[in-house]
């Protein structure tokens, strides 16, 4: 269609100064830009009707459909048994069979049900009986074959046990060794030994953060089963060996690279360099491997700890607690908290004596401190709260803790008052009130910050708090965070990086925003980088870092067993 100019008709013919008019389909337009308006608009039509809009981002969705397919495929299989079919239901009455005049009308809380009319109410033996009964193998140690056996067929193929038996062997084994032999305990609790020359500087820490991509097919598999509850990973800083614990007890063992530079054997290709076991019953709330890389903690909702030595092979039981009954009086944890009536909710080791003693919170509010070393003894076992604790840090001096929960307060104690298991109550340092249940709270690397993760959607930063005396008004940043995950979704807990670039901190989130995002911050609150690709579909609710100095790798876990690498 062509486009005209005209002048607008007017009875004196020396005016020049007369309007222009802009033609366009047989329809005038004051100003020229009107008319190319009016050009794209058509131009937008013709395409819309024409269906090319449509097809090309249905061929986009496409592309990034199977793109995250690929990714999500990788890591364990279900195994997938013929289905038999059921038996058809029959009616008793029709039967002629008599009811038996039991049945349940309604559940309430706390395990109370009513049967035809009467309350029922399991006994403290029943409850008792059932918690002991669910763990693991009667507190035994358990072998890698025996930990793989337990996962069941579903999840456990033929040639699962000989795959995870010769990882565990041979190469965690030789990854172990090259590194302890060169690990120190100088510097951050937590942190391994930083090469000079080798180190992330904070001039090269942003480039190494723009750098992390999820862009790779390879940077996804499923490790575990169920949700994700803890995440962690080998101090090696030459591999990428990446752990998680599930909700059903089971803890996955990904070698992300597939032992190196080695061939790719056939018996785990099927797993994508996944090994599976289930050395516990219940939740995996916390899991942590000692400075060397020798030995992986993992604590449970169902009172245990189980060590996985790497020099042993074997998941052995360090710690449970038990009841009061004679038969458990050798037994490490006797008679605490009446033994099953409450769970482990998270371990920290002890950094002053590596992995030979750690601490342990408790659903009930307690904290107690673990001594493994040879009179195996529980240095004290304290209640300080009246509700969960979800997390300790241990600040680098070695005797301040932080500890926070479901009491809506972060508290800051002098451990040292806490020398026995009859002290009495001791009583907090400093506190800040929150208003709101509190997922975790930890020491920096340096221990000038205390990062809190907060329900009232909040990142809060506290400086030099275990300077502090009494309450703690404001914190010193406030980052604004949506900490909602939800009932299906594990919560966040942001953390730190165990080693500071030049002084410079770090810490990683979780989060809720689309498309799906690892926020990395820096100590000051500022956010350094938002980690985003085809790999992460799904909320990454719990993170870490690669404890390692010299190279920057996120790790992300979330609700389907999924663990994502950043690097």
């Amino acid at each position: 269609m062509r486009t005209t100019r005209s002048r607008a008709v007017s009875g004196d013919s020396d005016d020049d100064d007369a309007p222009q008019t802009f033609m366009f389909q047989g329809k005038a337009y004051e100003s020229y830009q009107e008319m190319v308006n009016a050009k794209r608009q058509r131009n937008q039509d013709v395409l819309a009707s024409s269906g090319l809009l449509g097809a090309k981002a249905a061929i986009d969705d496409a592309v990034l459909e199977q793109k995250a397919a690929k990714a999500a495929s990788r890591g364990l299989k279900r195994s997938k048994a013929p289905r038999q079919p059921l038996p058809r239901r029959k009616s008793s009455r029709l039967q002629g069979v008599a009811a038996s005049g039991i049945y349940v009308e309604s559940e309430l809380a706390a395990g109370k049900v009513v049967v035809a009319g009467g309350l029922y109410t399991p006994n403290d033996s029943e409850e008792e009986s059932k918690f002991f009964n669910d763990r693991i193998n009667d507190g035994s140690d358990l072998t890698v074959s025996e930990a793989v056996e337990l996962c069941g067929s579903k999840w456990s193929k033929e040639g699962s046990v000989e795959a995870a038996e010769q990882f565990m062997k041979q190469s965690l084994s030789d990854i172990t060794k090259t590194f302890s032999s060169t690990s120190s305990r100088k510097g951050s609790p937590d942190s391994v030994r930083s090469v000079p020359g080798k180190s992330i500087t904070s001039k090269t820490l942003q480039s190494n953060l723009n750098a992390l991509s999820l862009e790779s097919e390879t940077c996804v598999a499923k490790v575990t089963p169920e949700r994700i509850y803890s995440v962690a990973c080998h101090p090696n800083p030459n591999h990428i060996i990446a752990c998680a614990g599930d909700k059903r007890g089971h803890v996955g063992i990904w070698n992300v690279d597939q032992y190196g530079a080695e061939a790719k054997q056939e018996d785990e290709s099927s797993s994508d360099g996944v090994h599976l076991f289930k050395p516990f019953n219940g939740a995996v709330s916390s899991m942590t491997w000692n400075q060397s890389g020798t030995s992986l903690l993992a604590a449970s909702y169902d009172g245990s700890v189980r060590s996985f030595d790497v020099e042993k092979q074997a998941f052995k039981e360090v710690f449970a607690t038990y009841s009061d009954d004679d038969v458990y009086k050798d037994k490490l944890g006797y008679n605490l908290h009446g033994g099953y009536r409450s769970w482990l909710q998270s371990l920290e080791l002890d950094h002053r004596f590596g992995s030979e003693c750690f601490f342990l919170s408790t659903s009930e509010g307690s904290v107690m401190h673990v001594d493994l070393r040879s009179k195996r003894k529980v240095t004290f076992d304290q209640t300080l709260s009246e509700r969960k604790i979800n997390s300790m840090s241990l600040h680098p001096n070695g005797y301040t803790m932080a500890t926070a929960g479901l009491s809506t307060v972060v508290q800051l104690w002098d451990i040292r008052s806490m020398s026995d298991s009859k002290s009495k109550k001791p009583k907090p340092l400093a506190w800040q009130n929150v208003g709101k249940s509190i997922n975790s709270a930890f020491f920096s690397p340096s221990g000038k910050r205390l990062l809190t993760t907060t329900m009232m959607d909040h990142l809060d930063i506290l400086e030099d708090a275990h300077l502090a005396s009494g309450l703690i008004k404001t914190p010193k940043t406030r980052i604004k965070h949506d900490n909602r995950t939800g009932r299906w979704l594990s919560t966040f807990m942001a953390r730190w990086h165990p080693a500071s670039f030049s002084g410079e901190e770090i810490f990683v989130s979780g989060s809720m925003k689309k498309p799906r995002t690892i926020e990395v911050f820096g100590g000051n609150g500022s956010l350094l980088r938002e980690i985003r690709g085809i790999a992460l579909t799904a909320v990454a609710s719990r993170c870490c870092f690669h404890p390692s100095a010299e190279k920057l790798i996120v790790i992300g876990g979330n609700s389907s067993g999924r663990l994502t690498i950043a690097r």
